[in-house]
C-alpha cells in the first residue's frame, strides 16, 4: 500500500473520525456515541459489542487532569493578557470546558477502543 494503510484496515475511519463523528471501528457506521462522552452498547449495524470493550475507571484521570491543568493555564494567561470582567468569563469557560473535556474523553475512549479491537483480533 502506498501510504503505509494494511489491507485490514483499509476502508475503516481514523481515530478522529471515530471520535468527532460517532464511528464504529470495524465498519465506519454512525452511532457509536450513546452520550457525549458514553459508547453505545453496541454498533447498530455491524452488532459490534463496544461496551464491553469501553475504557472506563481511573485510567481516564490520565486524560482529564492534563487537560484540566491545560484549562487552568489558559484561564490565568486569559485573564493576564485581556482582563475579561467576570460576567464575561463565567459562560465563556463554562462552555469551553466541557467541550474540551468531551473531546478529550471522545478522542482517549476511541484510541483505547481501537488498540483493544485490533489486540483481540476483532478489527
Amino acid at each position: 500500500m502506498p501510504d503505509g494503510e494494511s489491507q485490514k484496515t483499509k476502508g475503516q475511519p481514523g481515530i478522529t473520525q471515530a471520535a468527532l463523528f460517532g464511528l464504529c471501528p470495524r465498519c465506519g457506521a454512525r452511532g457509536a456515541w450513546d452520550g457525549p462522552a458514553t459508547l453505545a452498547a453496541r454498533c447498530t449495524a455491524c452488532g459490534l459489542d463496544l461496551a464491553r470493550h469501553e475504557p472506563k475507571g481511573r485510567a481516564l484521570y490520565l486524560v482529564v487532569l492534563p487537560v484540566t491543568v491545560l484549562l487552568i493555564l489558559a484561564a490565568l494567561k486569559l485573564d493576564d493578557v485581556v482582563r475579561l470582567p467576570v460576567w464575561v468569563l463565567v459562560p465563556l469557560w463554562g462552555v469551553v470546558v466541557p467541550l474540551a473535556i468531551i473531546a478529550a474523553l471522545r478522542l482517549a475512549k476511541s484510541t483505547v477502543l481501537r488498540a483493544r479491537l485490533e489486540k483481540q483480533g476483532f478489527l
